[in-house]
């Protein structure tokens, strides 16, 4: 159920609109006895002319149940309804001037309501925040009737979206925690590391833009096949971040956009220089080296030949 409410200025349109034996059948009336649109509105405006000052004097709502509910009322049970959602509104259903009508002509049957809101007195019903209290004043009744409240449902929807952002939220701390694991192993192609990710039933699905270029990464848990965006699930697990990482494509199965294929290029220059200084390095020291004499050994063994001649001449 749905109820909308506002104040306005009121006119012989808005009354002939809702006052339609084409589009349904009058519901309930209060302190009317007019048969037109306009004999109606006529006699709200001798009610409302004792009040000079106001510019909105007559308040419009509708009262929408729920197809499934409006389908199943009876006149007597809408009547009620409609009392009820009055009385919420703490509007005096026995001295206020109002008719309601039940408009028909489509599967979902509502009640227009038009309310004079000035009373016999010139005094005007307070329409503070009366949209929100309307909303609240239909769920109540709802709820009392044991009927389909909007409300309700809305927040059984923002419910779901909070038990949906926590079990997202829950997902991506996993995967994350998954590629710091890979990380620490220091991998150092993508291709390894998209090997490690997978071996982890991590799935990493390209995004390929209108160029032809890999925009980035899908990234989808195959346990549960729950799927976002690289970047979504940690900034770090970005295309670019990865890359900037050190990580570089071996093999051009992919074509990047020139920004990353320098990042690329760089990274792989990189990794062959330092695999070329390693060579280098282990080339320097040969076999014939490792028993060459140091220059900081000192030979003893004349010495030790000299000392024992002259033990042996003194004998």
């Amino acid at each position: 159920m749905i109820g909308k409410i506002k104040s306005c200025i009121g006119g012989f349109s808005l009354f002939n609109y809702v006052i339609d034996d084409e589009k349904g059948m009058e519901l309930l009336r209060n302190n009317l006895c007019g048969e037109t649109s306009i004999e109606l509105m006529r006699e709200m405006q001798i009610i409302q002319n004792l009040n000079q000052k106001a510019t909105n004097k007559l308040i419009s709502m509708v009262l929408s149940p729920h197809v499934d509910d409006g389908e199943k009322f009876s006149k007597k049970q809408l009547q009620n309804l409609t009392k009820e959602f009055l009385k919420e509104l703490e509007i005096d259903v026995e001295n206020s001037q109002f008719i309601a009508f039940l408009h028909t002509e489509k599967r979902h049957r509502h009640i227009h309501i038009l309310l004079n809101r000035v009373d016999e007195n010139g005094r005007l019903l307070k329409d503070n925040y009366i949209g929100k209290k309307a909303q609240w004043a239909a769920h109540r009744v709802a709820e009392k009737n044991g009927l389909i409240s909007a409300k309700q449902i809305r927040i059984g929807k923002i419910k779901a979206s909070e038990d949906l952002t926590s079990d997202s939220k829950s997902l991506r701390k996993e995967i994350y925690q998954k590629h710091l694991k890979v990380m620490e192993s220091t991998p150092i192609t993508m291709e390894k590391y998209l090997a490690e990710m997978l071996k982890k039933n991590i799935k990493f699905i390209p995004t390929i833009n209108k160029q032809g270029e890999l925009q980035g990464f899908r990234v989808r848990d195959m346990e549960n096949q729950g799927e976002m965006k690289a970047s979504e699930v940690h900034r770090n697990m970005g295309l670019k971040i990865l890359l900037d990482s050190g990580l570089f494509f071996k093999d051009e199965n992919f074509s990047l956009n020139n920004t990353m294929q320098k990042l690329n290029q760089v990274n792989s220059q990189k990794l062959e220089k330092d695999w070329s200084n390693a060579e280098k390095k282990n080339n320097s020291f040969s076999s014939s080296n490792i028993f060459a004499p140091s220059p900081c050994i000192v030979d003893h063994t004349e010495d030790e030949l000299k000392r024992k001649r002259k033990k042996l001449f003194k004998r």
